[in-house]
């Protein structure tokens, strides 16, 4: 989520409009966007504490 976001859309979909595309609507994806800003810190917040028990584990194992 930190790093992409969203969903890719491929070329080949953009040329053929599958559903995908020509269901999309610029409104409606606007809000989950705004709401996935919001919640956007507590995201981070959470990574930031697996990447510190992450390397937590690592220095016990190292130091074994």
């Amino acid at each position: 989520m930190l790093v992409y976001g969203s969903e890719a859309v491929l070329p080949i979909e953009v040329a053929i409009h599958t559903h995908r595309v020509a269901a999309f609507q610029t409104t409606l994806n606007n809000q989950p966007l705004r709401e996935a800003l919001d919640l956007l810190p507590l995201v981070r917040g959470d990574a930031y504490v697996r990447e510190e028990v992450a390397k937590a584990h690592m220095t016990r194992f190292y130091n074994q």
